[in-house]
Protein backbone atom coordinates (compact mmCIF):
# COMPACT_ATOMS: atom_id res chain seq x y z
CA UNK A 1 0.00 0.00 0.00
CA UNK A 2 1.31 3.41 -0.94
CA UNK A 3 1.60 5.93 1.89
CA UNK A 4 -0.36 9.01 0.83
CA UNK A 5 -1.32 10.67 4.11
CA UNK A 6 0.32 13.58 5.93
CA UNK A 7 1.98 13.88 9.32
CA UNK A 8 -0.65 16.43 10.36
CA UNK A 9 -3.34 13.78 9.84
CA UNK A 10 -1.51 11.36 12.15
CA UNK A 11 -1.18 14.11 14.75
CA UNK A 12 -4.89 14.87 14.49
CA UNK A 13 -5.82 11.20 14.98
CA UNK A 14 -3.50 10.82 18.00
CA UNK A 15 -4.93 14.00 19.56
CA UNK A 16 -8.53 12.76 19.20
CA UNK A 17 -7.55 9.36 20.61
CA UNK A 18 -5.93 11.00 23.64
CA UNK A 19 -8.69 13.55 24.30
CA UNK A 20 -11.68 11.42 23.29
CA UNK A 21 -13.11 14.70 22.04
CA UNK A 22 -12.95 16.53 18.73
CA UNK A 23 -13.32 19.87 20.49
CA UNK A 24 -10.47 19.26 22.97
CA UNK A 25 -8.25 17.79 20.25
CA UNK A 26 -8.83 20.77 17.95
CA UNK A 27 -7.98 23.17 20.76
CA UNK A 28 -4.75 21.29 21.57
CA UNK A 29 -3.67 21.54 17.92
CA UNK A 30 -4.83 25.16 17.57
CA UNK A 31 -7.10 24.37 14.61
CA UNK A 32 -10.85 24.47 14.07
CA UNK A 33 -13.07 21.41 14.58
CA UNK A 34 -14.02 21.28 10.86
CA UNK A 35 -10.29 21.29 9.93
CA UNK A 36 -9.67 18.50 12.42
CA UNK A 37 -12.57 16.48 11.02
CA UNK A 38 -11.22 16.85 7.47
CA UNK A 39 -7.83 15.52 8.56
CA UNK A 40 -9.41 12.47 10.19
CA UNK A 41 -11.59 11.83 7.14
CA UNK A 42 -8.61 12.06 4.78
CA UNK A 43 -6.61 9.65 6.95
CA UNK A 44 -9.45 7.12 7.07
CA UNK A 45 -9.92 7.41 3.32
CA UNK A 46 -6.21 6.81 2.73
CA UNK A 47 -6.21 3.75 4.99
CA UNK A 48 -9.64 2.60 3.82
CA UNK A 49 -10.63 1.78 7.39
CA UNK A 50 -12.72 3.46 10.06
CA UNK A 51 -10.56 4.60 12.97
CA UNK A 52 -13.13 6.34 15.19
CA UNK A 53 -16.68 5.75 16.38
CA UNK A 54 -18.50 9.05 16.75
CA UNK A 55 -21.64 9.61 18.81
CA UNK A 56 -23.26 12.81 20.00
CA UNK A 57 -21.66 12.37 23.42
CA UNK A 58 -18.28 10.75 22.89
CA UNK A 59 -15.59 9.56 20.49
CA UNK A 60 -14.01 6.12 20.78
CA UNK A 61 -11.52 4.04 18.82
CA UNK A 62 -12.57 1.18 16.64
CA UNK A 63 -10.62 -2.08 16.90
CA UNK A 64 -8.64 -1.02 13.82
CA UNK A 65 -8.16 2.42 15.37
CA UNK A 66 -6.66 0.96 18.55
CA UNK A 67 -4.30 -1.14 16.48
CA UNK A 68 -3.28 1.77 14.25
CA UNK A 69 -2.79 4.16 17.20
CA UNK A 70 0.37 2.37 18.36
CA UNK A 71 1.89 2.58 14.89
CA UNK A 72 0.97 6.24 14.51
CA UNK A 73 2.53 7.14 17.89
CA UNK A 74 5.69 5.22 16.98
CA UNK A 75 6.00 7.09 13.66
CA UNK A 76 5.63 10.49 15.32
CA UNK A 77 8.09 9.56 18.07
CA UNK A 78 10.70 8.41 15.52
CA UNK A 79 10.31 11.61 13.52
CA UNK A 80 10.68 13.76 16.63
CA UNK A 81 13.83 11.85 17.63
CA UNK A 82 15.25 12.24 14.12
CA UNK A 83 14.55 15.98 14.13
CA UNK A 84 16.14 16.37 17.56
CA UNK A 85 19.21 14.45 16.40
CA UNK A 86 19.59 16.64 13.32
CA UNK A 87 19.24 19.76 15.44
CA UNK A 88 21.90 18.53 17.86
CA UNK A 89 24.29 17.73 15.01
CA UNK A 90 23.69 21.18 13.51
CA UNK A 91 24.52 22.82 16.83
CA UNK A 92 27.63 20.65 17.17
CA UNK A 93 28.82 21.62 13.69
CA UNK A 94 28.14 25.26 14.45
CA UNK A 95 29.96 25.16 17.79
CA UNK A 96 33.04 23.16 16.83
CA UNK A 97 35.71 23.24 14.14
CA UNK A 98 38.92 21.45 13.29
CA UNK A 99 42.08 23.02 11.91
CA UNK A 100 45.08 21.05 10.65
CA UNK A 101 48.43 22.82 10.49
CA UNK A 102 52.14 22.18 10.42
CA UNK A 103 53.76 22.19 13.89
CA UNK A 104 55.65 25.47 13.46
CA UNK A 105 52.35 27.29 12.97
CA UNK A 106 50.55 25.29 15.66
CA UNK A 107 53.21 25.91 18.27
CA UNK A 108 54.33 29.48 17.66
CA UNK A 109 51.50 31.33 15.92
CA UNK A 110 48.20 29.57 16.53
CA UNK A 111 47.96 30.07 20.33
CA UNK A 112 47.90 33.86 19.99
CA UNK A 113 45.34 33.66 17.18
CA UNK A 114 43.13 31.28 19.17
CA UNK A 115 43.18 33.64 22.14
CA UNK A 116 41.81 36.42 19.94
CA UNK A 117 39.32 34.03 18.34
CA UNK A 118 38.03 32.94 21.77
CA UNK A 119 37.19 36.54 22.65
CA UNK A 120 34.71 36.75 19.75
CA UNK A 121 33.62 33.08 19.60
CA UNK A 122 33.69 31.92 23.25
CA UNK A 123 31.34 28.99 22.64
CA UNK A 124 33.23 27.38 19.77
CA UNK A 125 35.25 24.25 20.51
CA UNK A 126 38.45 24.04 18.45
CA UNK A 127 40.39 20.87 17.63
CA UNK A 128 43.94 21.31 16.33
CA UNK A 129 45.66 18.61 14.29
CA UNK A 130 49.35 19.51 14.32
CA UNK A 131 51.11 17.02 12.11
CA UNK A 132 53.48 16.78 9.16
CA UNK A 133 52.67 18.59 5.92
CA UNK A 134 51.53 15.35 4.28
CA UNK A 135 49.22 14.49 7.19
CA UNK A 136 47.76 18.01 7.21
CA UNK A 137 46.99 17.72 3.51
CA UNK A 138 45.40 14.29 3.94
CA UNK A 139 43.20 15.54 6.81
CA UNK A 140 41.79 18.37 4.70
CA UNK A 141 41.25 16.16 1.64
CA UNK A 142 39.46 13.56 3.78
CA UNK A 143 37.24 16.19 5.41
CA UNK A 144 38.68 15.56 8.88
CA UNK A 145 39.62 19.24 9.14
CA UNK A 146 37.64 22.31 8.08
CA UNK A 147 40.81 23.88 6.69
CA UNK A 148 44.57 23.66 7.04
CA UNK A 149 47.73 25.75 7.07
CA UNK A 150 50.38 24.04 4.98
CA UNK A 151 53.22 24.52 2.54
CA UNK A 152 52.19 21.70 0.19
CA UNK A 153 48.97 21.25 -1.72
CA UNK A 154 49.35 23.54 -4.72
CA UNK A 155 49.46 20.55 -7.07
CA UNK A 156 46.51 18.71 -5.52
CA UNK A 157 43.41 18.56 -7.73
CA UNK A 158 41.08 18.38 -4.71
CA UNK A 159 42.61 21.34 -2.86
CA UNK A 160 42.31 25.12 -3.06
CA UNK A 161 45.61 26.69 -1.92
CA UNK A 162 45.67 30.37 -0.93
CA UNK A 163 49.24 31.59 -0.41
CA UNK A 164 49.59 33.83 2.65
CA UNK A 165 53.29 33.91 3.61
CA UNK A 166 56.74 33.17 2.19
CA UNK A 167 58.93 31.84 4.96
CA UNK A 168 62.75 31.71 4.93
CA UNK A 169 64.72 28.92 6.55
CA UNK A 170 67.25 29.93 9.20
CA UNK A 171 70.11 28.41 11.12
CA UNK A 172 69.16 27.61 14.71
CA UNK A 173 72.09 27.58 17.12
CA UNK A 174 72.96 28.18 20.75
CA UNK A 175 74.04 31.70 21.63
CA UNK A 176 77.48 30.38 22.57
CA UNK A 177 78.02 28.78 19.15
CA UNK A 178 80.88 30.09 16.99
CA UNK A 179 78.38 31.40 14.40
CA UNK A 180 75.94 32.96 16.88
CA UNK A 181 77.13 36.51 16.31
CA UNK A 182 76.98 36.39 12.50
CA UNK A 183 74.38 38.48 10.66
CA UNK A 184 74.03 35.84 7.95
CA UNK A 185 75.46 32.37 7.39
CA UNK A 186 76.10 30.54 4.12
CA UNK A 187 75.76 26.79 3.87
CA UNK A 188 79.50 26.37 3.36
CA UNK A 189 80.02 27.80 6.86
CA UNK A 190 78.29 24.71 8.27
CA UNK A 191 80.90 22.25 6.99
CA UNK A 192 81.88 19.95 9.82
CA UNK A 193 78.94 20.92 12.00
CA UNK A 194 76.69 18.30 13.57
CA UNK A 195 73.25 18.88 12.11
CA UNK A 196 70.00 18.14 13.93
CA UNK A 197 67.43 17.34 11.24
CA UNK A 198 63.77 16.50 10.98
CA UNK A 199 63.01 13.04 9.61
CA UNK A 200 62.97 12.10 5.93
CA UNK A 201 59.17 11.84 6.06
CA UNK A 202 58.96 15.59 6.69
CA UNK A 203 58.31 18.10 3.92
CA UNK A 204 60.94 20.31 5.55
CA UNK A 205 63.54 17.60 5.08
CA UNK A 206 62.88 17.43 1.35
CA UNK A 207 63.64 21.14 0.98
CA UNK A 208 66.79 20.85 3.10
CA UNK A 209 68.07 17.81 1.18
CA UNK A 210 67.57 19.65 -2.10
CA UNK A 211 69.67 22.54 -0.77
CA UNK A 212 72.40 20.24 0.54
CA UNK A 213 72.68 18.60 -2.86
CA UNK A 214 73.93 21.92 -4.26
CA UNK A 215 76.57 22.47 -1.55
CA UNK A 216 80.09 21.09 -2.00
CA UNK A 217 81.05 21.35 1.68
CA UNK A 218 78.13 20.37 3.82
CA UNK A 219 77.30 19.50 7.44
CA UNK A 220 76.59 15.91 8.43
CA UNK A 221 73.26 14.90 9.89
CA UNK A 222 74.03 13.61 13.36
CA UNK A 223 70.54 13.54 14.89
CA UNK A 224 67.16 12.96 13.27
CA UNK A 225 63.78 13.55 14.87
CA UNK A 226 60.19 13.71 13.63
CA UNK A 227 59.11 17.17 14.74
CA UNK A 228 60.57 20.67 14.65
CA UNK A 229 59.97 21.19 18.37
CA UNK A 230 62.17 18.19 19.15
CA UNK A 231 64.93 19.51 16.91
CA UNK A 232 64.87 22.85 18.75
CA UNK A 233 65.17 21.11 22.11
CA UNK A 234 68.21 19.17 20.86
CA UNK A 235 69.88 22.37 19.67
CA UNK A 236 69.14 24.00 23.03
CA UNK A 237 70.85 21.03 24.71
CA UNK A 238 74.00 21.67 22.67
CA UNK A 239 73.80 18.60 20.45
CA UNK A 240 74.26 20.55 17.23
CA UNK A 241 72.67 23.15 14.95
CA UNK A 242 69.51 22.90 12.91
CA UNK A 243 68.11 24.40 9.71
CA UNK A 244 64.46 25.19 10.35
CA UNK A 245 61.66 27.42 9.03
CA UNK A 246 61.79 30.92 10.45
CA UNK A 247 58.48 30.62 12.30
CA UNK A 248 59.73 27.63 14.24
CA UNK A 249 61.37 29.63 17.01
CA UNK A 250 58.55 32.18 17.27
CA UNK A 251 58.50 33.92 20.63
CA UNK A 252 61.67 32.21 21.74
CA UNK A 253 61.09 30.24 24.94
CA UNK A 254 64.74 29.17 24.74
CA UNK A 255 66.80 32.22 25.79
CA UNK A 256 70.02 30.42 24.84
CA UNK A 257 69.04 30.05 21.17
CA UNK A 258 69.46 32.39 18.20
CA UNK A 259 68.21 32.19 14.63
CA UNK A 260 70.49 33.41 11.84
CA UNK A 261 69.48 34.04 8.21
CA UNK A 262 70.88 31.27 5.99
CA UNK A 263 71.83 31.93 2.36
CA UNK A 264 73.64 30.54 -0.64
CA UNK A 265 71.33 28.85 -1.32
CA UNK A 266 68.37 30.58 0.30
CA UNK A 267 65.56 28.13 1.16
CA UNK A 268 61.97 29.32 1.31
CA UNK A 269 58.55 27.75 1.59
CA UNK A 270 55.15 29.28 0.92
CA UNK A 271 52.53 28.80 3.59
CA UNK A 272 48.93 28.74 2.47
CA UNK A 273 45.41 28.21 3.69
CA UNK A 274 44.14 24.95 2.21
CA UNK A 275 40.51 23.90 1.81
CA UNK A 276 38.70 21.25 -0.17
CA UNK A 277 38.07 22.33 -3.74
CA UNK A 278 34.82 24.24 -4.06
CA UNK A 279 34.03 23.94 -0.35
CA UNK A 280 32.63 26.73 1.79
CA UNK A 281 33.76 27.23 5.38
CA UNK A 282 31.21 27.50 8.15
CA UNK A 283 31.16 30.99 9.74
CA UNK A 284 33.35 30.11 12.74
CA UNK A 285 35.98 28.39 10.59
CA UNK A 286 35.94 31.31 8.17
CA UNK A 287 36.50 33.74 11.04
CA UNK A 288 39.44 31.72 12.37
CA UNK A 289 41.04 31.41 8.93
CA UNK A 290 40.82 35.18 8.46
CA UNK A 291 42.46 35.81 11.84
CA UNK A 292 45.25 33.41 10.96
CA UNK A 293 45.80 35.10 7.62
CA UNK A 294 45.96 38.51 9.28
CA UNK A 295 48.45 37.26 11.88
CA UNK A 296 50.73 35.67 9.28
CA UNK A 297 50.68 38.70 7.00
CA UNK A 298 51.63 40.90 9.95
CA UNK A 299 54.88 38.97 10.56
Amino acid sequence: MRINFEISELQAFIAVAEKSSFKAAAESLFISQPALSRRIEKLEASLQIRLLERTTRRVSLTDEGRQFLGHAEAVIEELEMAMQGMAERTVLRRESLTIACVPSVANYLLPTVLKEFASTHPGVRVKVIDESARDVLDCVVAGQADFGVNFIGTQEADIDFKAIYTEHYVLMARNDHRLAGEKTVVWADLAGEKLVSVSQSSGNRMLIDNALAKVARRPSIQYEINHVTGAISMVAAGLGVAVLPGLALGDNVYPNLVSIPLTDPDITRTLGLITRKGGRLQPAAQALSELLEQAVRAL
